[in-house]
């Protein structure tokens, strides 16, 4: 009887580590898939997953949502920012408006191995719109 349930004790931390390995972070609510051409010669469609700023700890530190790390699709490499210069588009459908807004940041001590153009859009059910384009220096891992 130990033995039988030290082996589906086994199994089910092997299925829940395999599970999340396998995780897809692009069907993750608020993910963002863009473009990313790198000047280390790297050119890869990206995602990034992190609550529009609102994740966990944010609301009473103020800056781990910008510094969200990318993740390359396809591959367990992970793009870690370290500085940015970026344009955001967002276009309203229900009112015909669009809105633009410019970031640029760099993170102290931030190292930058690589810089990477950034472009991409999505659409959502309603129509709107969302652009993003600009460059970002960071570090693979």
């Amino acid at each position: 009887m130990r033995k039988a349930t030290a082996v589906a004790a086994l199994l089910i931390v092997v299925l829940v580590a395999a599970a999340s390995a396998s995780a897809d972070p692009t069907g993750s609510k608020n993910a963002f898939t863009f473009q990313a051409s790198c000047d280390n010669g790297l050119s890869v469609p990206v995602v990034v997953n992190n609550a529009n700023g609102k994740g966990s700890g944010t609301g009473n530190h103020g800056i781990q949502a910008e510094w969200a790390p990318a993740h390359v699709i396809g591959s367990n490499l992970v793009f870690h920012p370290a500085s940015f210069n970026l344009q955001f588009t967002f276009f309203d459908a229900a009112s015909g408006m669009t809105f633009t807004d410019s970031q640029v940041a760099t993170r102290k001590n931030g190292k930058v191995a690589t810089t990477c153009d950034l472009s991409g859009s999505q659409t959502d059910p309603a129509g709107d719109v969302f652009t993003i384009s600009g460059s970002v220096g960071g570090w693979l891992s």
